[in-house]
């Protein structure tokens, strides 16, 4: 019997005037008691209730049962449910670690470097100037009648009207609408000769008015040199650990962790920030995924501390987060260099003793930098994690699939099974790139939007397929005010691109990449719904649906520190969102805006009824973050890349 109490402290008080509702009374408050927290798992951390001691909770699942009280509804615009917030001097993506009266997370090492507004600011008087003297040469040029010049000025007039005539035609370019007109022709202009003869033209033609003016090429510099100040993206391979108090932000102590490769800033998929710190409540350890480790006590005392070299070539920064079980911390790093038994351009998980820092066993499987292993159990209760390859950009890791690894005696750093997926890895690949979510029974594996695949955790082997192209949607009508039930929709290329997942019972629940929509696949009876969420929260607290929203990737002192412009996309861009964190019956995901999307996993039909509450984390157009939240002592926190969030009374 499941009883969703958030949902029944929102009811109308109900009186129990005689013994078979007391009894009922009696009945509801035995499984009350009974879903307080889990003490079930082998892999929770010892002495972990009500704290949150890495990335995915106490038994590193992102999935707690509490009696607590859990704040569902709150806004960082408005104060509403929010205890305290802190600015950050600098943007970091780390889970934030619980115990006690302490919080543990990360951020980049902040830089003096001027704010954006300021370098915009020199830029846009570069460039007022250049525009200005440009056009005194130019209409100069144009008095002069100079044959060269004239010759040069026709051809580049003749070659615009030829690519003026052929847009008016192009049905694409005209239908579509004015924000995406520019991109579209863009695009076009570097396909088409045509427009490869106007740009070719144009560069003529200012190449002629440049030679013309040494005063010119001055401005054009100042121009150029303004301009790529606007791009310049910050790296470091150091992080910065800090603690705070738990109760009201009080920075406590800051530690540096050393790395090696070099990172940028706020990447949209992963940086050195990454990993969130680990802590049993007498230590805490921090991962630094541009190849660090260190060991601390809790008042910030360092115990030890290693480097190592991460996988370089391709983006080196893992999704893998942080794991503890028993004495070990896992991690994701390529074999040691006199290793002659791995492959040294893969990695592989590496089991470390948290007291020392000693490597004590590593992975004969390799694993995907891109994947995030999920600690469990069996079915006869021994304690593993799951591990995946697969995914794009040249990641070498093979063979495509997953492993199952065992982590006590005999079995501890050992395959209990290994599962390989027949489908070239262009499309199964893609089921790498998922939190690996499993439990005693069964295990999800998405071949990119089309199918999902399950695997029986026991034995590793194929147990059931069904597509995921084919969804009953849930469509918000602007007209009605009311979602509208489209069956049958059938999804096509990246329509359907799956991340951000969380597997509960029979259910895969997951937020789609690219559409503003939150998935539901029943694994037994293969139905999927998808539902309609809202992009943004206007000031007087009404929805925006349908139009994509922006931010400014700004951290909290104005400076923007990365130029991946999918950092500045709509919430459902393509970039490595955290795992939903689940709370009881809900489910608590986060897009890249900050607006955190409440929803109840056991409703009947998977439609606007499953939406508790839809919450943000900061000011409008201003918010970015790729995070999950922690829950401890009846808090959420959660961050962005300009502050830390303390959410409850």
């Amino acid at each position: 019997m499941a009883i969703n109490f958030m949902k029944f402290n929102n009811t109308k008080r109900t009186y129990f005037p005689n013994a078979i509702n007391f009894a009922l009374l009696i009945i509801f408050c035995s499984v009350f008691i009974s879903c307080g927290e889990d003490h079930s798992s082998i892999v929770k951390v010892e002495n972990s209730d009500n704290q949150w001691p890495m990335s995915g909770g106490p038994d590193g699942s992102w999935k707690i049962k509490t009696s607590s009280k859990v704040p569902t509804k709150w806004s960082v615009r408005t104060g509403e449910n929010i205890k305290w917030k802190k600015a950050l001097p600098a943007g970091g993506q780390s889970g934030i670690a619980v115990w006690g009266k302490k919080i543990f997370f990360t951020i980049n090492p902040p830089l003096d470097t001027p704010s954006f507004s300021e370098l915009q600011n020199q830029h846009n008087k570069a460039k007022n100037a250049y525009d200005t003297y440009y056009d005194v040469v130019l209409n100069d040029l144009k008095k002069e009648r100079d044959p060269a010049f004239q010759k040069t000025l026709n051809t580049y007039s003749t070659a615009n009207k030829k690519w003026t005539a052929f847009l008016e035609k192009d049905e694409n370019y005209q239908n579509a609408s004015k924000e995406n007109k520019k991109g579209i022709a863009n695009k076009l202009k570097r396909e088409n000769e045509l427009g490869k003869n106007l740009s070719a033209t144009a560069q003529s033609l200012v190449d002629f008015v440049h030679s013309t003016s040494d005063k010119l090429i001055e401005y054009h510099n100042k121009l150029n040199e303004t301009s790529d100040a606007l791009k310049t993206r910050a790296y470091g391979a150091d992080i910065i650990l800090y603690c705070m108090n738990a109760d009201n932000g009080e920075t406590l102590w800051t530690k540096r962790i050393k790395g090696e490769l070099p990172s940028e800033y706020n990447y949209g998929f992963s940086d050195s920030t990454s990993p969130c710190p680990i802590t049993d409540g007498e230590h805490v350890w921090a991962i630094n995924a541009s190849g660090g480790m260190a060991c601390f006590s809790m008042d910030g005392d360092l115990i030890w501390e290693r480097t190592w070299m991460p996988t370089v070539g391709r983006p080196f920064n893992k999704q893998f987060d942080s794991a503890l079980y028993d004495d070990l911390i896992l991690n994701v790093e390529p074999p040691e260099k006199n290793d002659s038994t791995r492959i040294q351009e893969w990695n592989y998980l590496h089991a470390f003793d948290k007291n020392s820092g000693k490597r004590l066993w590593v992975t004969e499987e390799a694993i995907t930098h891109y994947n995030t292993p999920i600690l469990g159990e069996t079915i006869d209760k021994k304690p593993a994690i799951l591990i995946g390859r697969g995914g794009p950009h040249g990641v070498p890791e093979r063979p495509v699939g997953l492993s199952l690894i065992g982590l006590e005696g005999e079995k501890a750093g050992v395959a209990l099974w290994n599962w390989e997926s027949k489908v070239p890895n262009e499309i199964s690949g893609y089921g790498a790139l998922n939190t690996q979510h499993w439990d005693k029974h069964k295990i999800s594996w998405t071949n990119k939007g089309e199918d999902n695949v399950v695997i029986d955790s026991n034995t590793g082997e194929l147990i059931g397929q069904n597509p995921l192209n084919f969804v009953n949607q849930y469509i918000y009508d602007e007209q009605t005010k009311q979602h509208v039930l489209k069956e049958n929709v059938e999804l096509k290329n990246l329509e359907n691109e799956f991340h951000c997942n969380m597997s509960v019972n029979d259910h895969t629940f997951y937020m789609v990449m690219h559409q503003p929509f939150v998935a539901r696949h029943n694994i037994e009876t293969g139905k999927n719904e998808h539902l309609e969420l809202p992009r943004e929260i206007n000031p007087d607290g009404s929805f925006i649906w349908k139009t994509p929203q922006k931010n400014d990737g700004l951290n909290s002192r104005g400076q923007l520190h990365s130029t991946d412009s999918r950092i500045l996309g709509d919430g459902f861009q393509r970039s490595f969102l955290g795992s939903p964190t689940m709370i009881n019956d809900y489910l608590f995901f986060t897009n890249a805006l900050g607006i955190v999307y409440v929803i109840d996993t056991t409703t009947e039909n998977f439609d606007e009824t499953a939406i508790v509450a839809i919450n943000d984390l900061g000011e409008k157009g201003k918010t970015w973050t790729v995070n999950s939240l922690s829950f401890a002592n009846g808090n959420i926190y959660h961050r962005t890349l300009k502050e830390i969030i303390c959410i409850g009374k």
